[in-house]
């Protein structure tokens, strides 16, 4: 099964490039920490209750945790989606309220 990527995601990796790469001064760095998410994506879609349930966040929802990562999925009858890729410091309760 191969996992589908929310529109957020895709911006959330983006940003997490950018912050990476200007933190660090190296774009293979950044480079590096996306891949070792990104990669992550396809053992979640393989194994997808190998994930915490997060019903407290959004029903269905499910997180992994990655460095200091966490990506937040859901796993349908046929598909997963990775909803988001968030900082594992930030507030997630907040950030679904």
């Amino acid at each position: 099964m191969r996992p589908v990527l929310s529109p957020e995601v895709r911006i959330e990796l983006d940003e997490i490039w950018e912050y990476t790469a200007i933190r660090s001064s190296s774009l293979e760095i950044a480079d590096r920490l996306v891949d070792m998410i990104t990669q992550h994506f396809s053992l979640i879609a393989r194994h997808p209750g190998i994930g915490r349930q997060r019903d407290d966040l959004r029903p269905g929802y499910r997180s992994f945790v990655v460095g200091q990562y966490v990506i937040l999925y859901r796993a349908r009858e046929s598909r997963v989606e990775i909803m988001h890729v968030i900082h594992g410091r930030r507030d997630l309760e907040a950030l679904f309220e």
